[in-house]
């Protein structure tokens, strides 16, 4: 009885390893580099551009006028008799924490697909490099398939990001709600600040805590975007240097293999030339601990908005994870391994794509 279980226990795991053999081995044979777009925008006119631009701004816009709006608001709450001023100045923070998250989302696809939203991507020259389509998300998602969708790197403001979400929510070909039922973690404080919360949350953020992301790993459909190598991202790269902080970020590869996830690797080529950042100095500190960006930074004409660059959105397939409830060190350390070879050979494969990537070799940090 004995040998019996024995022999069964070792069928077991040959099994196991081989059903996690042929999905790698599945997901390895379906890629292959895409020579055409499986999207792309470079076809506008003057007009739409100058539109697109319009619209792209507040998104970062609100960075700066957010506080600046609250630390007026607090001076003259300070400083000032009481008065109509304080009603008029207090009624837009009261009724933005007054909002529920639920109202940004809702209200998204009629903001994101609006004819001036649609026109954002075409501002950037904006291409997609899918070797996984949103129709095979949607299906997978559907299906109640999780996956987590890591992205690289962070940026300002992840522009590149903006225009996948908008190309997906203007969608005809059933896709359009794929991108609102997949958010995005982020930094708490984006989740509370007057103003701020709201612009952003019609992106359906949801707080990167640890907890917060695995009990939404675990449930059906619980898909979401994470920029794993947050902001420190934002100071490491350069017009020489394109660099992602991956070596020792690997949380997300745990947590995959504990709720049978699988990790997708994205690249977003233009979001770290699409705007101009402040490296040094307390501001650049105080954003590496606070998690959002704080420091000053700059992009069209000196301004705080986008400059019109190339935006490039280079999506690989799912590395094929096995669901494991108790990884080891060696089960992460593994996967970790093949999710940064992947990243790589993303980079690597369609950088060119992108002429102010194409001399740049990627650094993990």
């Amino acid at each position: 009885s004995t040998d019996l279980s024995g022999v069964s226990a070792r069928l077991s795991v040959l099994i196991t390893d081989i059903d996690s053999a042929a999905r790698q081995r599945d997901v390895g044979a379906s890629v292959m580099v895409l020579t055409e777009p499986t999207r792309s925008f470079v076809q506008s006119t003057a007009f739409e551009r100058a539109v697109g631009f319009l619209a792209a701004s507040p998104f970062t816009l609100i960075y700066i006028l957010a506080p600046v709006y609250l630390l007026a608001t607090v001076g003259i709450l300070l400083f000032m008799p009481w008065g109509y001023t304080h009603a008029v100045m207090l009624t837009p923070i009261v009724v933005s924490m007054l909002t529920p998250a639920w109202v940004p989302v809702a209200l998204s696809p009629h903001i994101l697909g609006s004819w001036a939203c649609r026109q954002i991507p075409k501002y950037f020259s904006y291409e997609e490099y899918h070797e996984t389509t949103d129709a095979e998300l949607k299906e997978a998602h559907d299906a109640g398939k999780r996956f987590i969708l890591v992205a690289h790197p962070h940026g300002v403001f992840s522009f590149c990001g903006v225009c996948g979400f908008i190309a997906s929510v203007s969608s005809n070909n059933g896709v359009a709600n794929l991108a609102t039922e997949v958010p995005t973690a982020a930094a708490s404080v984006l989740r509370f600040f007057p103003l701020l919360k709201d612009l952003l949350g019609v992106f359906g953020v949801i707080d990167a805590s640890a907890a917060v992301l695995k009990s939404r790993l675990s449930r059906r459909r619980g898909s979401f975007v994470l920029y794993v190598g947050g902001i420190a991202e934002l100071f490491a790269s350069s017009s020489q240097r394109e660099a992602v902080y991956l070596n020792k970020r690997k949380g997300f590869i745990k947590l995959a293999l504990r709720t049978g996830g699988d990790v997708i690797p994205a690249y977003f080529f233009g979001n770290t030339t699409v705007l101009s950042v402040l490296k040094a100095g307390p501001l650049a500190a105080l954003s590496r601990k606070l998690g959002v960006s704080v420091t000053l930074f700059w992009g069209r004409w000196g301004l705080p908005v986008p400059k019109p660059v190339k935006l490039v959105y280079a999506r690989g397939r799912p590395l094929g994870l096995p669901q494991i409830d108790e990884p080891t060190d060696a089960d992460v350390e593994q996967w970790h391994a093949k999710y940064c070879d992947a990243v790589k050979t993303l980079f690597d494969n369609y950088k060119v794509r992108n002429p102010d990537y194409a001399h740049k070799e990627l650094e993990l940090c």
